[in-house]
């Protein structure tokens, strides 16, 4: 088979389906030699990585994803490079679609949560995608049932591919976080992390309501992290949190995966109470460095979490924060969900990942020949 793989969302910021792509990508190249893969990309470092494999190759393309312009441009390419099996890791593909299409869809947040402009995208292009697409992966059962629900896409056509965690996702041992890294982010004290972004499903300002309340109830001495904020959130007056946390609160707009790692590695709690999640990869990444994890009781995240996290009712201010008292309070209790969470990290593997989607790719191209 020749397999296009639309590789245009990785790039250095390694946020949720950029990481799913450029993994699915790496672990393919590694258990597959005998298929030939084209990456559409116009990031220079996937040129690179795949002059290192005989059967890839790289094609530059810089058209915007979500555009008219993709419409127009993506499908001649396919055309043009004669190729079998089309995949698309976004939620984007041509309507027009010359060859056998496979789509990953991580979910429904746009459709409830997006702006006006992303439902129409949905309706009118997504949707007619994903309807002329032979096969569907999404990452949970919860966000199968969703497609179903929102979409109306036949249940037999998604297929369940879980997400992994990266191996150099793990616990640091006695090794304390280098002093560099407290220096440059403002770190002199314990702190919870928070791992997400400023949209309205990530409940940043639950999370930090809930840590204002739970520092007020047991005078923890700890820090808050975000990860993927920026500083306006604290600066807004109407947070309900007040100027004497302020200065508790770090905000880190954006940073490498490594100084990340070091971030979690580090962290006496994970916390992100989410309103919605597709799969939920940064609990997993948290339970993998060896962090208890306080995270929501919705959607896809216990399927993801088990028994391996407190979850809680993430629009119940007061439950966030006696979870969050109760795992700092408790030692055995943190040991606990510690080595749990370590034990349901290492259920998901990007190896794993990628030979099921091997085989997805297998069995479209040869039903399709045969239908």
């Amino acid at each position: 088979m020749r397999i296009l793989i639309d590789a245009r969302v990785i790039s250095d910021k390694m946020h949720g389906i950029a990481r799913y792509s450029y993994n699915l990508i790496e672990n393919i190249a590694e258990i597959d030699t005998e298929n030939e893969y084209i990456l559409l990309s116009g990031y220079p470092e996937l040129q690179v990585f795949s002059s290192r494999y005989k059967n890839f190759k790289s094609i530059k393309c810089n058209t915007p994803l979500y555009s008219i312009q993709e419409q127009l441009i993506i499908p001649p390419i396919l055309k043009r490079e004669n190729i079998d099996l089309y995949h698309s890791p976004t939620f984007s593909a041509p309507i027009y679609q010359p060859c056998k299409v496979i789509m990953t869809v991580y979910d429904m947040i746009h459709l409830i949560f997006g702006k006006p402009i992303h439902k129409l995208y949905y309706k009118y292009i997504a949707k007619r995608a994903m309807t002329k697409a032979l096969c569907i992966i999404t990452l949970s059962e919860y966000s199968k049932n969703d497609i179903v629900k929102w979409l109306g896409i036949p249940q037999e056509k998604i297929y369940v591919t879980h997400s992994g965690v990266d191996k150099r996702f793990k616990p640091t041992g006695d090794a304390a976080m280098p002093d560099e890294i407290k220096k440059r982010f403002g770190i002199s004290n314990r702190y919870i992390l928070f791992v997400g972004n400023q949209k309205p499903h990530k409940n940043s300002i639950g999370t930090l309501k809930a840590f204002k309340m739970a520092v007020e109830k047991e005078r923890l001495p700890h820090y808050l992290i975000l990860v993927g904020i920026k500083k306006d959130i604290i600066e807004d007056k109407n947070n309900g949190i007040g100027d004497e946390f302020n200065n508790r609160i770090i905000c880190i707009d954006n940073l490498t995966d490594n100084d990340l790692i070091k971030l979690y590695q580090s962290a006496d709690l994970f916390l992100l109470p989410s309103l919605y999640e597709g799969f939920g990869l940064p609990m997993l990444e948290a339970m993998a460095c060896g962090v208890p994890v306080v995270t929501s009781n919705r959607t896809s995240i216990p399927e993801v979490t088990g028994n391996a996290a407190i979850l809680v009712d993430p629009e119940n201010i007061q439950e966030i924060a006696n979870a969050i008292c109760k795992i700092l309070k408790d030692e055995n209790l943190k040991s606990d969900l510690i080595r749990k969470g370590l034990e349901q990290a290492k259920m998901f593997s990007w190896k794993r990942m990628a030979e099921e989607t091997l085989e997805l790719y297998k069995r479209v191209y040869e039903n399709s020949n045969n239908s």
